[in-house]
């Protein structure tokens, strides 16, 4: 692991582009082969100390021979690689040790274990390409593959360069929505266009992205909107005059506190008939003597 000369961060030492910042690190991305610096420091040393003896190439390469096999002699007997010769990582152990270093932040697009042998990642408005056989992290610039494509690249401004990037049901294509141009400083002031990359091929083609049709509510007409507003003042009217008039509540009392109940009253006499009033007798006339 090495740090990147431009943002600090550890990285490995055979990339070429930092997949912090995105740019070159200048490292030597060739790793040096063991046999060809072993013969040249053996030469170095005979030629140091042994500058005077004549075939002093011969004599290293004689003893360099020696050392390797007798370094292969004990690597058999204890079946472990020797002078470096390890077993290579496969594209998945490559994709996987790439995916746990990526950028924070970055969203995974595609990755394919197969003769693609690549991931994709979008980051800040940057796709990037790893590939896990060359070990080379590129930046797919739409630009760079078409002439006419037209994207609006900014650090600074959060909506810039490519928005989202997705892989098509089929595998084969990543589609691409990019920013075309920025008309002006609020959320949704800016123009937006289309492109499908063949991962296959790497050739970039332009995309119409199918627009989603939002779904336009109904407007009432003037006479039922009328209505129903009649009708919600209404019922508010209602429930105000229901509020504001005085509203007789129930007190219950307990059994022990209500009054006995009175006596139920007697019936009133009934006035008896009278019998119809009878002429009184006519005095008896004394008869004359």
């Amino acid at each position: 692991m090495r740090r990147c000369p431009t943002c600090e961060e550890e990285i490995d030492e055979h990339l070429e582009v930092c997949p912090w910042c995105g740019r070159k690190t200048g490292f030597d991305t060739k790793p040096a082969n063991p046999v060809v610096a072993m013969f040249a420091k053996a030469k170095d040393f005979f030629s140091r100390y042994f500058g005077n003896i004549k075939h002093t190439h011969l004599i290293a390469g004689a003893a360099i021979a020696v050392c390797i096999l007798a370094g292969g002699i004990v690597g058999c007997l204890n079946k472990k690689p020797i002078l470096g010769f390890q077993q290579a990582l496969g594209v998945t152990e490559v994709i996987d040790s790439f995916a746990a270093v990526m950028p924070q932040g970055a969203k995974v697009v595609a990755r394919f274990n197969d003769d693609r042998h690549c991931i994709y990642y979008l980051c800040g408005g940057h796709l990037m390409r790893f590939n896990a056989v060359s070990k080379m992290l590129d930046e797919v610039d739409p630009r760079e593959m078409d002439n006419d494509a037209t994207i609006y690249y900014n650090d600074r401004d959060d909506i810039s360069g490519i928005l989202e990037a997705e892989l098509d049901n089929e595998e084969k294509f990543i589609i691409i929505k990019a920013v075309s141009l920025r008309t002006g400083k609020g959320e949704d002031e800016y123009e937006t266009v289309g492109y499908k990359l063949n991962t296959h091929s790497l050739n970039l083609l332009p995309y119409k992205i199918p627009v989603v049709k939002k779904e336009t509510a109904k407007t009432d007409s003037i006479r039922r909107t009328w209505r129903k507003r009649q009708k919600t003042e209404e019922s508010e009217n209602a429930e105000a005059e229901a509020a504001a008039a005085p509203q007789m509540h129930s007190v219950e009392t307990p059994l022990e506190e209500q009054p006995s109940a009175a006596p139920a009253p007697k019936p009133a006499a009934q006035p008896t008939a009278t019998p119809a009033a009878q002429p009184a007798p006519k005095p008896s006339t004394p008869p004359a003597e």
